[in-house]
């Protein structure tokens, strides 16, 4: 599955370190491209959606929004599909504990999406109410493009990914209603089962 994670925090994001986000609160907006994959008998193959995510504080510490966007692409029983893994009824590491944060949870949207997955590079847009760009990180003297991988072999999201810097990444949908500028950003190609993330 393709993956391009944006959030509010410094490169990096302490979070994945069990630290607490850099501004206090968590917020988040992560989109997906599934490759090859189904959910029971629903073929979920190049089907793109994302999440939008809001919590207080840190994310375990709970209170938490989520929302879930899919691809008008998509047929009714992939939606349904997808519907199902968001809720976290199902397992799958991350995808099983978020819901668990939420206080609340939007109704799904079904959007036209653009999707560009390349690597550092990549981008995605929900049409009319979000957006997220990914680039290089820049040497603030040299300008020169920074590579870094953050590896985490009990990772329940990705396993290992490209540090990336979010240009710009923007949500207004209702009550996440988000606007940021050269924060952290992951991308990478992950695989997952109903146990969670496995590559």
């Amino acid at each position: 599955m393709e993956y391009i994670q944006s959030c509010n925090c410094d490169y990096g994001c302490p979070c994945n370190f069990n630290g607490l986000p850099t501004h206090g609160n968590c917020e988040a907006l992560v989109g997906y491209r599934v490759l090859d994959g189904k959910f029971n008998d629903t073929v979920l193959d190049d089907v793109v959606f994302a999440e939008g995510c809001w919590w207080p504080k840190a994310i375990h510490e709970g209170g938490g929004t989520g929302a879930l966007y899919v691809d008008s692409n998509a047929t009714d029983q992939q939606v349904a599909a997808i519907e199902e893994i968001f809720s976290g009824r199902h397992g799958g590491g991350f995808w099983e504990v978020f819901p668990r944060t939420w206080k609340k949870t939007h109704p799904t949207k079904r959007l036209k999406m653009d999707w560009s997955f390349r690597g550092h590079e990549s981008h995605f847009k929900l049409d009319g109410i979000g957006e997220c760009r990914s680039s290089h990180i820049k040497n603030p003297v040299t300008h020169e493009e920074f590579e870094g991988v953050i590896f985490l072999p009990h990772g329940i999201t990705w396993k290992k990914a490209d540090i990336t810097n979010i240009e710009h990444w923007w949500l207004k949908d209702g009550d996440l209603n988000f606007d940021h500028k050269n924060v952290a950003g992951f991308t990478t190609i992950a695989k997952y089962d109903e146990k969670g993330c496995i590559l």
